[in-house]
């Protein structure tokens, strides 16, 4: 398998070695055997490193972020798309970057690769505007906590991926017909669960609203998150929800090189307590709250809304015969 990494690195530091004329920007091909025309490329203003495609990008989805900028270039033989490094403290994760989406454009056919090439590079926009590093230990266990509960959802249903929101900034972490789930992961005895926004619990355009609470332990041996996503990939239909799976992940938060939270913590889940939210459950709601107050973190206390616990089965078992015919 072709190390695109380092294929990288290679082009750039010849390029930084070729005398600049008068163009722009001095350019080498990276291979010739892949479906796209991918360029490196070196700006000749400050010897920048940058990843070049001819190919037309809407306004919206051109960004600067994270010390690196997407912009399109004029040329006779038609637009470049141009990801420069715009801060050189980030040439480590700016290589990362372009040799992902180079890996992602290499891995579809030839009809596809500009759009799977074109799909990566926006999960890593979104991802440069949330974050600037990898994700943190209570960070990661709320993706498992998410993962296992979309594992249970494909299970049930293998198509069932694109309702899975927390990716896309969704209001709740799954939505479905009307029916929406909002999931809590805790590690260890868990007597509370932390609500992050007063939106979460928000039951507004909702028929119903699930609060399902993942309790985990700790064990050696157990899954870990790479291990939960082989799961879920294994389960997938087909290339292209793997793949789509893949972006899910990055915009969520989760880089393609983050060991730290891929292998760690090893984790057993030991239940999934469902609560739903009626109109008199326990809850802040903005609607009732002073207008100068914009957004609250707030706990709940597990053994204070028991009255409000439901069928965690029954209720992923709605969720997906709910969503059936979306």
């Amino acid at each position: 398998m072709m190390n695109w990494l380092q294929a990288l690195n290679d082009a750039w530091d010849e390029l930084t070695k070729t005398v600049s004329l008068a163009r722009q920007f001095r350019t080498k091909l990276i291979s010739t055997e892949m479906p796209l025309d991918i360029l490196a490329g070196m700006r000749a203003s400050d010897n920048a490193p940058c990843l070049m495609l001819q190919t037309t990008l809407a306004p919206e989805a051109l960004f600067e972020l994270g010390g690196m900028r997407l912009s399109t270039m004029p040329d006779q033989s038609g637009p470049f798309l141009v990801l420069s490094l715009e801060d050189s403290s980030r040439r480590d994760l700016f290589s990362t970057i372009c040799a992902d989406v180079v890996s992602a454009a290499t891995r579809a056919v030839m009809a596809d690769a500009l759009e799977q090439f074109l799909a990566r590079l926006d999960a890593w926009r979104r991802f440069l505007r949330d974050r600037r590093d990898g994700l943190s230990r209570p960070e990661t266990i709320g993706l498992i906590g998410e993962l296992l509960v979309l594992e249970q959802l494909l299970t049930a249903d293998p198509y069932r991926l694109a309702t899975w929101q927390s990716p896309d900034d969704g209001l709740h972490d799954f939505e479905s017909g009307g029916h929406a789930l909002e999931v809590k992961a805790g590690l260890g005895p868990s007597s509370s669960i932390t609500i992050s926004a007063l939106d979460q619990l928000d039951t507004t355009g909702l028929r119903r609203l699930d609060l399902l609470h993942v309790r985990l332990v700790e064990v050696p041996g157990a899954r870990c998150l790479r291990d939960i996503i082989g799961a879920i990939s294994s389960i997938l239909p087909d290339d292209a929800s793997r793949r789509a799976f893949d972006n899910a992940l990055l915009r969520r938060g989760l880089m393609p090189d983050d060991d730290a939270a891929r292998l760690t913590p090893k984790v057993q889940q030991r239940s999934i307590d469902a609560y739903s939210i009626t109109e008199v459950f326990p809850r802040l709601s903005r609607a009732a709250l002073p207008i100068a107050i914009t957004e609250a973190t707030y706990t709940l206390e597990v053994r204070a809304i028991a009255a409000f616990a439901a069928d965690a089965t029954a209720a992923l078992d709605a969720f997906v015969q709910g969503g059936a015919s979306d």
